[in-house]
């Protein structure tokens, strides 16, 4: 830079640079600017200069000193790459986007070009083009974790979770104390369904960064997915001491409070951080199901509205007003489901109430699984399955609005049971062999496992037994004092192949197509007993004993410190004292089918 210079501007370009060796950035800046004023069309003090103007935060300056940069030398990368990342912070992407492909083409083997033109299409939602340009970064640098990180945080914005695993995993590799890509990539591990996965990454990112907030965070993320509690609730007060007032840790804390049956303290976290992060979702919601496990029916049903606010279950966009219990004669309600069949199946006994309430025309639509099992509902003039085209309606309403409107108190529910019945053509279809006078006793050990979703994946896993841990049932049915009857669905059905010993149990779901074919067996039983799905709704529904096997954090809907439930009268509670402690509910089972000969009302 100095060669054919005069003796003054060669001066000049010392002294700044000198200035710059030391970290004298003010001096470097009026160094550059005298070494301007003898040649004014230097583009290497002008890049320089740029550059310190850039670091001092004199934006607009920079990037006009860029700017002169490029009018002297119109194919310098590094120029155009700076620029570029200067109209990025500043939130000018598409013209970041420019400069950057400008860099790309004047340097095709700078890295840092294709890295930066790859985070800023990720921006702008252009993931395929981002995509491209990351994997020509770490082609170019293969070594290079922050490449590796940068290309896995585009494929999470992709919606590719595996993909970006295996970029998080190379970064790791790369350079082990990359905190920030174990984050990742434990947040990866959980959407993909891999816990122990999960634990191990974030596990790795506080070992890399104990002080990092999200590293203890993740920590706590992964341990509660696990059902350990007490640890999670640990690793996110170390985030919040970290970060005071973080809404996100406060959020996540009221959950793992929740867990623990400690209501008070996480309605405090989840309004903390409501008052951090008006309407974030997960706290909103969290703050709605404590006061509804707390039978706060009167405030709870209306915080219940921030349901929609979560990802999984956003609210039907009808042209249509929603219904709020006013009168509504001469026009047609909708009445829709929500969520899974165990909400249908708890939340339709409200649906037979409103034709009377508001006088309008209801509809009903619900899954089709359900459909002919709702048929004879009173008060419903059309049983509609989800998916087909719906008919002409005035008004809609959410089936779980339902319980705000009718169902203020706990004590409004009565009487809630039976409200559903099975068709006496399907029982005669689907007779069960005589039982010898054995009690006729159905087993529900699983439920339905969602992977995509992580919370109600790692929810599933903390509910879902393994038929071998009914193994205590054995010499009650050798005994022939229980026929036990399989009712459950899916997957975990494959392990009927190899109950445990002397455990004999009838497959009874051969030829089921729905719901109401289900409802036809059970009404053949003397008792369910089941894990907290919707079998154990249908039977309560039908006014069936039903033992429900709950865990230890609890659903909102079985409330605190009851065996009973306020929604099913022949419901009984068998809750976990401990998380994932199984084994003493069963024994509790086992010792009551004991006990008695005969089943309790």
């Amino acid at each position: 830079m100095l060669a054919g210079m005069s003796q003054t501007l060669a001066a000049h370009i010392e002294a700044a640079q000198e200035c710059e060796r030391r970290q004298a950035w003010d001096d470097a800046l009026r160094a550059y600017e005298a070494a301007l004023a003898e040649a004014p069309t230097l583009a290497e003090a002008h890049f320089n200069r740029a550059n310190l103007l850039r670091r001092q935060g004199r934006m607009a300056e920079a990037l006009a000193g860029y700017g002169r940069t490029l009018a002297i030398h119109p194919r310098w990368a590094a120029a155009h790459l700076n620029r570029g990342a200067l109209l990025a912070e500043q939130g000018k992407t598409v013209d970041a986007i420019a400069a950057f492909r400008l860099a790309t083409r004047f340097e095709p083997g700078n890295d840092r070009a294709w890295s930066n033109l790859g985070n800023a299409l990720s921006r702008l939602g252009r993931h395929q083009e981002a995509i491209a340009a990351l994997q020509s970064a770490r082609h170019l640098a293969p070594r290079s974790a922050i490449a590796q990180f940068n290309l896995g945080n585009a494929f999470t914005e992709a919606g590719r979770p595996a993909d970006a695993a295996q970029a998080y995993l190379a970064a790791i590799g790369l350079d082990p104390g990359m905190a920030e890509a174990a984050v990742n990539l434990s947040a990866r591990m959980r959407q993909l369904g891999a816990p122990e996965a999960a634990l191990t990454a974030a596990q790795l990112a506080v070992q890399a960064a104990s002080a990092l907030p999200q590293a203890q965070l993740a920590l706590g993320n992964a341990l509660y997915d696990l059902g350990q509690f007490g640890e999670a609730e640990a690793c996110l007060r170390r985030a919040l001491s970290l970060q005071p007032g973080w809404g996100v840790a406060l959020a996540n804390l009221g959950l793992v409070l929740s867990a623990q049956g400690r209501l008070d303290e996480a309605l405090q976290a989840y309004d903390a951080a409501i008052t951090r992060a008006p309407g974030h979702a997960q706290a909103c919601f969290g703050r709605a199901t404590c006061l509804l496990a707390m039978g706060d029916f009167a405030r709870g049903w209306p915080a219940f509205a921030a349901r929609f606010l979560m990802p999984e279950a956003r609210p039907r966009a009808f042209r249509q007003p929603a219904w709020r219990g006013e009168p509504a004669e001469g026009r047609t309600l909708l009445v829709h489901a929500e969520q899974g069949f165990g909400d249908t199946l708890q939340f339709v006994r409200f649906a037979t109430r409103v034709a009377a309430a508001s006088g309008a025309r209801v509809i009903l639509e619900v899954q089709p699984e359900l459909v002919r099992l709702l048929t004879c509902l009173p008060g419903i003039a059309r049983v509609m399955p989800r998916g087909a085209k719906l008919p002409r309606f005035d008004v809609h309403c959410p089936m779980l609005d339902l319980p705000g409107i009718f169902a203020r108190s706990p004590a409004a529910l009565a009487p809630a049971a039976p409200y559903i019945a099975a068709d006496p053509d399907l029982v005669a279809a689907h007779r069960l062999p005589e039982a010898g006078g054995a009690r006729r006793v159905g087993l529900v050990w699983a439920g339905q496992s969602r992977p995509e979703l992580p919370h109600a994946f790692a929810m599933d896993r903390r509910r879902s037994l393994s038929l071998q841990n009914f193994a205590p049932l054995a010499p009650l049915c050798l005994r022939r004092d229980i026929t036990l009857v399989s009712l459950q669905f899916g997957p975990p059905a494959g392990q009927l192949k190899n109950p445990p010993d002397g455990l004999v149990i009838a497959d009874a779901l051969a030829g089921i197509t729905d719901f109401a074919d289900t409802a036809a067996i059970v009404s053949q039983l003397d008792l369910v007993i089941a894990v907290d799905t919707s079998t154990a709704h249908l039977a309560g529904a039908m006014g069936k004993p039903v033992w429900l096997l709950s865990r230890f954090d609890a659903c909102w809907r079985w409330m605190q410190g009851r065996s009973d439930s306020p929604w099913y009268p022949t419901m009984t509670l068998f809750r976990q004292r401990t998380p994932n402690g199984w084994g003493e509910v069963i024994a509790e089972v086992a010792r009551r089918l004991e006990e008695k000969r005969e089943l309790p009302p």
